[in-house]
């Protein structure tokens, strides 16, 4: 995915959308543990960076939202860990303009979104907020990591990756610990991000930007429209809307690509 083409849009979108804001909503802190500086890339070449210029916190969200999935009763834990990273304003960061930046994968964290968070933050001259955020699932939020299975371990038939004849055992092993797997869903990590925008940010006009599959989980966001947020950017669509014979599944992403090409 080549970022930087698409990095000018999103700069005259939000230049556009920060020239018409006003609000100046405030944010909650129950259930939010953060925010701490912390570095705006997560990995360094160099084995350290004294680079504190990003903000990293972690958003508790229940494992079932009401009407998505219900906590079985042999469930000991009943929230995930969501994490969160922002590259805050410089000026006012309460009455800025808020830009989401969103990984694809599936299954991916948003380390590989960091750079372009920096670049936009620089191109907008610091003149709004940047968010990303890990999925639920994926990443530094609550992994879907098939431990008891041992299914993506380096020494698993498909190392870090999961062969099809290891996911009986991987599914069965996930519902033991966490039931329904509809807690994982696109829908419960939509709401997610829903959520956290409405309640833990500061509630100014949010533009959310999507690669890949972040374009299906944003496409569902779409759907339970969060008030704050005035503009989308899907780059690279991967839609779940369509007749059920067109799904997109991941069993078939070698197929529906070779089809496109």
């Amino acid at each position: 995915m080549k970022f930087r083409r698409v990095i000018p849009f999103i700069v005259v979108v939000t230049a556009h959308v920060s020239a018409s804001s006003s609000s100046s909503g405030s944010s909650s802190s129950i259930g939010l543990n953060g925010w701490y500086p912390c570095s705006e890339s997560t990995f360094s070449d160099e084995g350290g960076s004294a680079n504190q210029d990003a903000e990293c916190a972690v958003y508790t969200a229940p494992l079932c939202y009401p009407g998505i999935c219900e906590n079985p009763a042999f469930v000991t834990t009943t929230t995930v860990d969501i994490f969160v990273k922002r590259i805050a304003a410089l000026n006012d960061s309460k009455t800025a303009t808020n830009v989401w930046i969103m990984q694809g994968g599936p299954g991916a964290s948003s380390t590989a979104m960091e750079s372009t968070m920096v670049e936009l933050h620089t191109r907008m001259d610091g003149t709004v907020n940047v968010y990303t955020m890990d999925h639920r699932g994926t990443g530094r939020s609550t992994l879907l990591d098939c431990v008891a299975a041992q299914s993506t371990t380096t020494g698993s038939p498909w190392g870090s990756g999961i062969d099809t004849a290891e996911v009986p055992a991987c599914a069965q092993a996930l519902e033991k610990k966490y039931g329904n797997l509809s807690s994982f869903s696109m829908t419960s990590a939509a709401t997610d991000m829903a959520t956290f925008i409405s309640d833990y940010t500061n509630g100014a006009d949010t533009i959310v930007y999507a690669v890949s599959y972040g374009t299906a989980l944003v496409e569902r966001l779409i759907h339970l429209d969060p008030p704050e947020v005035t503009g989308y950017v899907l780059d690279g669509v991967a839609t779940s809307s369509g007749s059920p014979k067109e799904f997109e599944y991941f069993s078939t992403w070698d197929a529906d690509f070779g089809d496109v090409g």
